[in-house]
């Protein structure tokens, strides 16, 4: 039989297993839609519809690859987090960073404490949606929750504990609460008592490739896992997929695509300034504490896949993204003067003060025109981003769902005016996991050695002159208009 790593990956849109073979290989994935339910307090995780799609599509993936499971990993989007019992069981359904129900509470926080000091100390930007704001919408609104809770776990940990009847706290998705101490790697009691919430995140902190515990004789036969498999802790995706870059991102960048955009670096140092707050840049605890892998990584957020899946449905309704790619690519440098600012969750990405925005579109133009304009909008705030944390990289190598899109690759290279690789792996995520997990089940001793068996193949773009200068005279004009838009709102 086979060997490998599960992989389960809970993201906005798909809850995936993949099955990693210990040579790096993806020998079989499965996914199934996710969404956020609607409840009267506001939009919520589906946990147990998740835990029953990733119980099936393993037995599925298991049955049909003949293979033996070496290790689980898990890895998810952040901050989301849930209250349960003794038993485990959750007494109040996870909030979903899609609700805005917290936004009062952000208000309230900007009016009592000190955010600048906040972030300095978390490197987590004051987002509405972090686990601090539903912390206290729930000591606002429901505060018996906080009472009959035994324990909050963030959202990898919740399946974790359903696996093995552990519990960890973790810290990639720890220093995504905007309540833990990037220095000290530990929870910052203060500010707990601050939000004036209590603290029952549980007390060990452990990095997402540890082994938290076995596959529970129970939950064999629902699971398809083999009784005593070892489960990772399970981490942030974003900080999982710094592993599966199989390179030291010290020296280059990682752009891990999906919902979200993020471009993504690693530091020996945290250095979170107001100014960075401002811009939404957020620092963050490495999956390992020693090694390539250590220190710090630090993140430019901005919305990716949605915008792009957004005018591709107002423009090209019915249209696959390969064949709204391909009507873009028929469109100059520049989209015919459509500029688009994609910021199409409020208060998110490098210019959080700019609302997003259509201009220069007239009819009678190209459908093609608004699907480039907007894969330019996503490029130009990377290059936002990549100034705002202070960035020079060599390269930038892009993972998840753009790094199937090689017209996205040639303006990456042109907007940034450098080489830009596209992963061979789209999965970069599933490949951290897989990278994390044999460091965690001793089969390798190092991150740097489960890369030499993970590394795969890229496509590489280098920036073209003519193109270059296009774009230069393109990203001023758009900064003339970003901050007009910004005087403005």
């Amino acid at each position: 039989m086979q060997e490998g790593i599960v992989v389960w990956d809970c993201g906005a849109t798909n809850a995936s297993v993949l099955l990693v073979a210990l040579d790096g290989r993806v020998l079989g994935s499965k996914s199934r839609p996710t969404d956020a339910a609607n409840t009267e307090d506001g939009l919520v995780w589906p946990v147990e519809r998740f835990w029953v799609h990733f119980c099936e599509l393993t037995r599925e993936l298991l049955s049909e690859h003949e293979a033996e499971p070496r290790a689980v990993n898990i890895t998810t989007f952040g901050v989301c987090w849930g209250a349960v019992d003794a038993q485990g069981e959750l007494v109040y359904p996870v909030i979903s960073w899609k609700c805005q129900r917290t936004q009062e509470q952000l208000e309230w926080a900007e009016g009592r404490l000190d955010l600048d000091a906040v972030y300095e100390q978390t490197g987590a930007p004051p987002f509405y949606f972090n686990t601090a704001f539903s912390l206290r919408w729930l000591r606002d609104r429901r505060p018996e929750i906080l009472d009959k809770a035994d324990a909050f776990l963030m959202m990898p940990q919740l399946f974790v504990e359903r696996l093995t009847g552990e519990r960890a706290a973790e810290q990639t998705m720890a220093t995504t609460s905007m309540l833990y101490d990037l220095e000290r790697n530990a929870w910052a009691e203060e500010l707990f008592e601050a939000f004036d919430v209590p603290n029952k995140f549980p007390k060990r902190v452990v990095c997402p490739g540890d082994i938290a515990g076995e596959v529970r004789q129970e939950v064999s036969k629902i699971s398809g896992l083999p009784a005593g498999t070892p489960v990772c802790a399970g981490g942030h995706d974003t900080a999982v997929a710094v592993a599966g870059a199989c390179r030291d991102l010290r020296e280059s960048l990682l752009y891990s695509t999906g919902t979200w955009s993020i471009l993504v670096g690693s530091r020996d140092e945290a250095a979170a300034s107001s100014a960075q707050r401002r811009r939404n840049i957020l620092w963050q605890r490495n999956p390992q504490n020693e090694g390539v892998l250590g220190g710090f990584n630090i993140q430019g957020h901005m919305i990716g896949g949605l915008a792009f899946d957004l005018v591709r449905r107002m423009w090209l309704p019915g249209a696959s993204a390969a064949e709204a790619s391909a009507l873009a690519a028929e469109a100059e440098p520049g989209s015919g003067g459509v500029l688009i600012n994609p910021t199409f969750v409020a208060g998110t990405g490098p210019n959080p003060q700019v609302p997003s925005a259509v201009l220069g579109w007239a009819d009678g133009m190209e459908p093609g025109n608004a699907v480039r304009a907007v894969l330019e909008g996503i490029a130009c705030q990377t290059r936002d981003s990549k100034e705002a944390m202070g960035a020079e990289p060599a390269s930038l190598l892009v993972g998840g769902g753009f790094a199937k899109n090689e017209l996205f690759g040639q303006i990456l290279a042109d907007v940034l005016d450098m080489p830009v690789e596209l992963s061979g792996a789209a999965e970069v995520t599933a490949l951290g996991a897989a990278a994390l997990a044999l460091v965690g089940i001793g089969a390798v001793d190092s991150a740097e050695e489960a890369w030499k068996l993970l590394e795969t193949p890229t496509k590489q773009f280098e920036p073209k002159s003519e193109s270059v200068e296009a774009y230069e005279r393109l990203y001023a004009r758009r900064r003339r208009l970003m901050e007009a838009l910004e005087d403005e709102a």
